[in-house]
């Protein structure tokens, strides 16, 4: 039952997250809207697309979270723990 009500928790801050950035979304692009095109910038040309730049840094996000995840599993198994019940039954505690 205590998972559930993690998982009702997580879900609920998720949503207030995406509320959120819904918000600041809208907030600059009310903005944007009264600024220069991103194309009249001096130098624009040498600099990367800023969806390039996005992809660039969550994909190496990515990459550390898929490293810190290979190696938490590294330290459940060096623990044995992954071999362990998760929770254990009245009857037997």
């Amino acid at each position: 039952m205590a998972v559930l009500e993690i998982t009702d928790v997580q879900e609920k801050v998720l949503g207030a997250v995406r509320t959120g950035q819904d918000a600041v979304v809208d907030a600059v692009k009310s903005v944007a809207d009264k600024l220069p095109s991103w194309s009249e910038l001096p130098y624009v040309d040498q600099l990367p697309a800023p969806g390039e730049v996005v992809d660039r840094t969550f994909g190496y996000a990515e990459q550390v979270i898929d490293s810190q995840r290979a190696f938490a599993k590294k330290l459940v198994a060096a623990l044995q723990l992954d071999a362990a019940p998760a929770t254990k039954s009245k009857a037997s505690a």
